[in-house]
């Protein structure tokens, strides 16, 4: 059963040169929500970002899978190549060398996968009857109740330990970011606790998935080092009995791991090493490359993020000590997903506004006249 609610407009007429139709009146009718004949969808299949979806919902991750490929590739050839050509050859000397690298392989791929497949924290879209309620509320506190003109602010400021912390409104998803939150240009979400997105997993890095993320570089820096190291040895002992051009004959395999991993040891290190310092430091990708807050002990740097955090940067509110920052990172238990994606989708009411033809007047011309013509049609919007 629907219930009108009218909102007087506050608009009067005035002499013009032209005419102009001008409300006066309008109504909202909310009618029940009705469920479709069949069964019902799920919310994953309704999802406006670029992302897919597997098993149900219960897997996520970005369309752009370019570079993942190219990460499982070098994996599973590195990993085949050393099992293949190494792994016999030093188990003869000890077989902790290949069970230790067969663990750190474990964990590297198990790692990988969990951060490629999670759901980082995405935001959901507003619906259409949050958004009315959220302009309704708006203009109740800005004393604007019969103002459809009034526009909601960019930016909305919250308090968190004594320092200001910008929200910005994201017409994209249609909601107040909320702190750390940032929209993801390449999958086209709001992630919560955005860190950036990474291509070479497949996936946007957030506030569900980062553990994963960090494991992942971490025990996979340590991989390619052993890996490397088994290699030269296993290249090292076989020269020791044959000339170098025969033991390169003998296992190429060997060759191509040396090679792998000596190109790619650096850069992967070197993110390990980056992200460490942003877990003791509780940032994140996105706030460091902003540089949303000031370095401790050094002077407040000129701002250039007016447009997020106008003035100079603040200290950050969420740091709480290196230990604390690290472990709270690390080892708390997984935030629950919001999206939702393996749930049903609830149908909402529709909303009708309906503007009846006779609360239409019309400014009059230079002769005073009134039209008439437009008197025979009520015009009816969806939402």
């Amino acid at each position: 059963m629907s219930s009108p609610v009218t909102s007087p407009s506050t608009s009067s007429a005035s002499p013009s040169d032209s005419a102009e139709i001008v409300p006066r009146a309008q109504e909202y009718h909310y009618s029940e929500p009705h469920q479709p004949p069949g069964p019902k969808q799920k919310k994953y299949k309704t999802h406006a970002g670029r992302n897919r979806f597997g098993c149900g919902g219960r897997l996520v991750c970005s369309r752009s899978h370019g570079a993942f490929v190219v990460t499982v590739f070098l994996m599973i050839a590195t990993l085949t190549l050393y099992f293949v050509f190494d792994a016999p050859f030093l188990w003869d000397y000890s077989p902790a060398i290949p069970i230790v690298a067969a663990v750190f392989s474990i964990t590297v791929i198990s790692n990988f996968v969990a951060t490629s497949f999670t759901d980082p924290g995405i935001l959901p879209r507003v619906e259409n009857i949050e958004i009315i309620e959220m302009d309704r509320q708006m203009g109740m506190t800005n004393g604007h109740t019969n103002d459809p003109n009034v526009q909601r602010p960019r930016f909305r400021d919250v308090i968190i330990n004594g320092e200001h912390v910008k929200m910005k409104y994201c017409t994209t998803c249609r909601l107040y970011r909320p702190p750390r939150c940032s929209h993801c240009a390449i999958c086209d979400n709001c992630v919560l606790m955005f860190d950036h997105h990474c291509p070479w997993v497949g996936n946007c890095i957030g506030l569900r998935n980062y553990t994963y993320f960090y494991r992942f570089v971490f025990c996979l820096s340590i991989l390619v080092i052993y890996l490397f190291a088994c290699a030269v040895t296993h290249m090292s002992l076989l020269a020791q009995q044959m000339p170098f051009g025969e033991v390169m004959r003998k296992t190429p395999g060997s060759v191509v791991v040396i090679v792998v991993c000596f190109l790619t040891t650096w850069s992967i290190i070197g993110l390990a090493c980056f992200h460490t310092y942003l877990l003791c430091a509780d940032l994140t990708t996105n706030e460091d490359l902003k540089g949303l807050y000031r370095k401790k002990h050094r002077p407040t740097p000129p701002s250039s993020n007016a447009s997020v955090n106008p003035g100079n940067p603040t200290k950050n509110p969420f740091y709480t000590g290196c230990l604390k920052s690290f472990a709270g990172r690390l080892f708390k238990s997984r935030f629950p997903s919001v999206l939702d994606a393996t749930g049903f989708v609830d149908h909402q009411p529709t909303i009708e506004i309906r503007v009846p033809i006779e609360h239409f007047t019309e400014k009059s011309g230079t002769n005073g006249e009134k039209s008439s013509d437009n008197t025979k049609k009520q015009p009816t919007e969806n939402v």
